[in-house]
């Protein structure tokens, strides 16, 4: 991923935990779009183990929520870094 007008080298892994990105040449700032409910998939996987926790473990709720939280967290990024390999992103430019 290049700047538009100084090109500037991103580096394709930074959009997958930060959606929004500022070129450190010209400022201009850059935002990713995933395709449309890419953010539910995250969700699912991750409330299967912390359902199994809390009702087959038996652990406390807090517990399965923080497995859901750890796993949401790292799927997310996990399934962003995918999308911009397979290149299934839009980049738009912000103007501020």
């Amino acid at each position: 991923m290049k700047c538009r007008y100084c090109d500037h080298e991103f580096k394709d892994s930074s959009f997958a935990y930060k959606a929004r990105q500022e070129c450190p040449e010209c400022h201009t700032v850059y935002q990713i779009h995933f395709p449309s409910g890419m953010g539910f998939i995250p969700i699912v996987i991750a409330f299967i183990p912390a359902l199994y926790m809390v009702t087959t473990l038996k652990y406390q709720f807090i517990v399965g929520l923080a497995v859901f939280i750890l796993f949401y967290w790292a799927i997310d990024i996990i399934m962003n870094i995918l999308l911009i390999y397979y290149e299934k992103y839009e980049l738009e430019e912000i103007n501020e």
